[in-house]
């Protein structure tokens, strides 16, 4: 893995992340792992562990909000194309307007991007009250949107479904019966077992500015074993279908064996395998359910450039190549994380690779090459398998 490491090493060595933490698995089994940098810099500098926990940011998405859905789906409490008012009724704005599971799931329901709903929202209620006013910025179907705020609706609902809360539901659901000991929310422990992200919330704050909104609460300070997202953070208590998961690599390592292996870890039966063909097919958009598909994947502008410029100025270049790289199968699917994290998994390759850096520590910086970084290194994990063939 002597390629691999090096494209971690310059990452480090040129400021692209402070750190990083890299595991591959292979037709089942853990090949490689190892950290590499600083774990944070400020306020002074902790060195990387391979057991270091991250802030997994969007990697939520797939891990909890397609999880959990996708496992509910499996026990019959709804079907993917149920319009998700039937659990939320008091979203008047939506009712009959084609807002399903599958939509939500795949980035097409319509309801936008991002809005910094903790300027009006401070829980679950306020939460729903402000979607409702938000209404819909397109016609469910017509078009793909990434949309923080559609997966924080789907996890509203998914704990109307469940009577409880969202990381309760993925413990019992998902966590427990893959074994793992340290993913979930809210987690517990010193802060130097967390990798540190930015200081405060300076990013949204400069987001907040740009659409002249006013927040009086902001955070100054690094918070490290706390979720670095706005949303997840000052509306919904650390909770959220979109944000708020935390993990190491190991742990996310088994999550994906589970996903390669069609739901079934060591003979664990988590998700059915009809569901999780669902959920990498191809729903429209290179999009499946929860996962970005690298049949259609492909070069593109930056997530946070494509999403309301109204709320995102401009970066200095938006052109972004596709965090998968090249050379992963047709097959493939994954997803990354604002903080920096990533996981692909190849079914063809019998490939699992996750790539965890805190490229957001010490500030944001959303001109970093970050998705180059993720492309070079799945570029060289694939390189370096196809020797050992």
């Amino acid at each position: 893995m002597d390629a691999v490491r090096a494209v971690l090493e310059t990452a480090v060595e040129t400021g692209v992340t402070a750190g990083a933490v890299a595991l591959v698995r292979l037709r089942g089994e853990v090949i490689w792992h190892e950290a590499f940098g600083s774990a944070a810099l400020e306020p002074e500098r902790r060195e990387m562990s391979a057991e270091t926990i991250f802030d997994l940011a969007s990697l939520t998405k797939p891990l909890v909000g397609a999880g959990v859905a996708l496992a509910m789906v499996d026990r019959g409490i709804f079907s993917l194309d149920e319009e998700v008012t039937g659990l939320l009724p008091e979203l008047t704005s939506l009712a009959g307007r084609g807002v399903t599971f599958r939509r939500l799931l795949s980035h097409s329901s319509g309801i936008p991007g991002w809005r910094p709903l903790y300027v009006e929202a401070r829980d679950r209620p306020g939460v729903l009250a402000a979607v409702n006013r938000m209404g819909l910025a397109k016609a469910p179907g017509t078009r793909f949107e990434y949309s923080d705020i559609g997966f924080m609706t789907l996890g509203l609902a998914l704990e109307r479904a469940g009577d409880a809360e969202l990381g309760q539901l993925a413990s019992e659901l998902l966590f427990e019966p893959l074994g793992l000991t340290s993913t979930g929310y809210r987690p517990a422990g010193d802060a130097g077992a967390f990798a540190t992200t930015e200081k405060g919330n300076a990013f949204e704050r400069r987001m907040a500015d740009w659409a002249d909104l006013v927040f009086a609460d902001w955070r100054t300070d690094f918070h490290p074993g706390v979720v670095n997202d706005g949303n997840t953070h000052y509306a919904l208590d650390g909770v959220s279908a979109h944000a708020g998961l935390f993990s190491n690599a190991y742990d996310l390592g088994v999550l994906a064996e589970m996903w390669r292996n069609h739901g079934e870890w060591q003979g664990e039966r988590v998700l059915s395998s009809a569901v999780v063909e669902q959920a990498v097919s191809d729903q429209g958009w290179g999009r499946g359910l929860g996962w970005q598909l690298m049949a259609r994947s492909a070069p593109s502008l930056d997530e946070l450039s494509r999403a309301d410029a109204g709320f995102f100025p401009p970066a200095r270049s938006a052109w972004s190549p596709r965090p998968s790289g090249e050379l992963l199968s047709a097959s493939a699917f994954g997803h990354t994380g604002f903080t920096g994290t990533s996981i692909w998994i190849d079914p063809e390759r019998e490939l699992c690779a996750v790539l965890l850096t805190n490229a957001t520590h010490p500030q944001v910086d959303i001109d970093k090459p970050v998705n180059s970084l993720r492309a070079r290194f799945h570029n060289s994990v694939v390189a370096a398998l196809d020797r050992l063939r």
